[in-house]
């Protein structure tokens, strides 16, 4: 196990940071359960109407996708798996059609009075060839007030998965990279340094470990009951992810008697929602919008700039830039959503612009294809859509998303807006 960090060698606003650790395992799981996975360890592959399936062991009161991981009944998790899609704390699924960072959840925990602990999860997709996203990148950032002492935690997880061409056996690589720890005794004040037997602090720190034989990466934070568990995607472009034998994914894991100590209240309602309500599906009710629309909002709108150091990505920047600067109301974002989001969510496109290009360029042109999108719907301008509609086939190789493809330029222009009935 990497230990918890020694707290009482950090000073007054002394920051460790880029403290790297690299893991490795090629673990074999559990037995084999269909034609191309195999099940954790404490799962068992049976034939559910047909279908074979991973099974979580109902005799030790465990549930979850028995691919990636089996947690105890009643707990509260947060699921990212496959390709990708989210089940959030309400149990809900959603797609989620992103290469952009975005905010999985902000909680606030208040385990005493006079303690409060603030948890937040990042998460960044690639595209990979057949159109399917990935979760490659994860980003937990933990800030802790103790009374008036402090402390801010932020790790960064990400992987990578290749075959052995001998034994034909998947090797997993894990990297944790610390970018941010700092400890503060009255941050508002002067104050001496931390003492040697304040320990206080441990309980919250992550402590990093590896699941050797499932091929997961496990972060515990103790004080709040939570853990993290990792499974990366190949970057390798040779290696199809939908066909490794053990599914790639994440899933955030807060014990049952744990959620009592989180205050909804002062949590932020991202695309994780709550366990008491509401759902995507009744936020996206309540605005009158679809929910893979809601869902595409709420990441975009909690991205980037609210994002935990370790996601560098200009496109993104720009995109996020846009969406807040340019987009003038909230429904003009929504609606300007509903179109440009097609670029990331149409399978049809997706597969074929994966094929038509290699990965290092269908990563940064499926991005740029977004971003003219939302320029030329936020700006209301109707030159610019006209050139996206006729340059971006040209440079994709590919017919445009149905959506872009419908889209009468015309009746974006700023002057037909202002010429509009008041």
């Amino acid at each position: 196990m990497i230990p918890r960090l020694i707290l009482a060698a950090l000073g007054v606003g002394l920051t460790i940071a880029q403290q790297e650790y690299v893991l490795y395992t090629n673990g074999p799981g559990g037995e084999e359960c269909g034609k191309l996975h195999r099940c954790i360890s404490n799962a068992t592959c049976e034939d559910v109407s047909g279908v074979h399936m991973c099974v979580c062991s109902e005799s030790m009161a465990m549930s979850g996708n028995g691919k990636l991981q089996c947690v105890p009944k009643g707990d509260h998790n947060v699921w990212i798996q496959n390709d990708p899609h989210l089940k959030n704390f309400h149990r809900e699924f959603a797609s989620l059609l992103t290469p952009c960072p975005y905010r999985v959840f902000s909680l606030i925990f208040v385990p005493e009075v006079d303690t409060k602990i603030c948890v937040e999860l990042f998460a960044q997709n690639s595209l990979c060839r057949g159109g399917h996203y990935f979760v490659t990148k994860l980003s937990l950032s933990t800030t802790v007030y103790l009374g008036n002492d402090f402390m801010k935690q932020t790790m960064e997880f990400e992987g990578d998965v290749f075959q052995d061409v001998n034994s034909g056996s998947y090797n997993y690589t894990f990297i944790a990279r610390s970018l941010d720890t700092t400890v503060l005794d009255k941050p508002d004040d002067v104050v001496n340094i931390a003492t040697a037997d304040d320990s206080r602090f441990v309980d919250y720190t992550m402590a990093v470990d590896k699941d050797a034989l499932n091929n997961l990466l496990k972060v515990e934070i103790m004080g709040i009951g939570a853990t993290l568990f990792f499974r990366p995607s190949s970057m390798f472009e040779d290696i199809n992810n939908m066909e490794l034998p053990m599914v790639p994914g994440a899933v955030f894991n807060i014990k049952r008697d744990s959620w009592k100590m989180v205050d909804t209240t002062l949590s932020h309602f991202d695309i994780a929602s709550f366990p008491e309500g509401p759902s995507l599906k009744v936020k996206a009710t309540e605005l009158g919008v679809s929910k893979p629309t809601l869902v595409q909002y709420l990441m975009l709108s909690s991205s980037t700039e609210d994002v935990a150091v370790g996601f560098n990505d200009t496109i993104c920047d720009a995109i996020h830039s846009v969406f807040e600067s340019k987009c003038k109301t909230e429904k003009e974002k929504m609606d300007n959503l509903m179109i440009c989001s097609s670029v990331y969510a149409e399978r049809e496109f997706l597969e074929c612009l994966t094929s038509k290009h290699s990965k290092e360029e269908f990563t940064v042109i499926h991005k740029e294809f977004f971003h003219r999108c939302m320029i030329a719907l936020c700006n209301m301008d109707s030159i610019e859509c006209e050139n996206m509609q006729k340059e971006m086939p040209k440079i994709t190789g590919c017919p445009l998303p149905k959506k872009i493809a419908g889209l009468n330029c015309d009746s974006i222009s700023v002057d037909q807006v202002m010429s509009g009935p008041m």
